[in-house]
């Protein structure tokens, strides 16, 4: 077995850099560390990391049919907070730069606001419970609730 240590980054392709650069850059908190023009890449990163997300433009001339819900692929990229007022900071965030929440939800193991970046990618911020592993092997059932944030 190999014992991955954690997921080390992503890459997208994206309809338009500069949109994608700006919305991950101001809105997510995420910073240029590198952009490689021979390659096409914008490199960004979160504190601490060298990268976390990789954009890619599509190449000239091609067209950029948006994600198609239900297909193969990855389903959404979840980004985890430190606590449940930073979840909820992210969440009147968004609202406040007219991104529209897809759904908000208690999990029971975690809580979790999804939304889509400018390319129809669906995202996730959440937060995780300190005994979530333990309310896994519980088994959570179908218990997953409507989150609610109080302005």
């Amino acid at each position: 077995m190999i014992r991955i240590m954690r997921i080390g980054h992503v890459a997208l392709r994206v309809a338009d850099i500069e949109r994608s650069r700006k919305f991950y850059s101001t809105l997510l908190g995420f910073e240029v560390v590198e952009e490689d023009p021979e390659h096409g890449g914008v490199f960004m990163a979160l504190e601490g990391l060298s990268h976390t997300i990789d954009l890619f433009p599509i190449p000239e001339g091609q067209a950029a049919p948006a994600p198609t819900p239900g297909a193969v692929g990855v389903r959404h990229i979840a980004f985890l907070v430190d606590s449940e007022q930073a979840l909820k900071d992210a969440y009147l965030t968004l609202r406040a730069s007219g991104v529209a929440i897809e759904r908000a939800v208690d999990h029971v193991s975690q809580k979790s606001v999804y939304f889509h970046d400018p390319d129809g990618n669906l995202l996730e911020i959440y937060y995780e419970l300190p005994h979530a592993r333990a309310l896994f092997r519980e088994g959570r059932g179908d218990r997953d609730a409507p989150l609610v944030f109080e302005a």
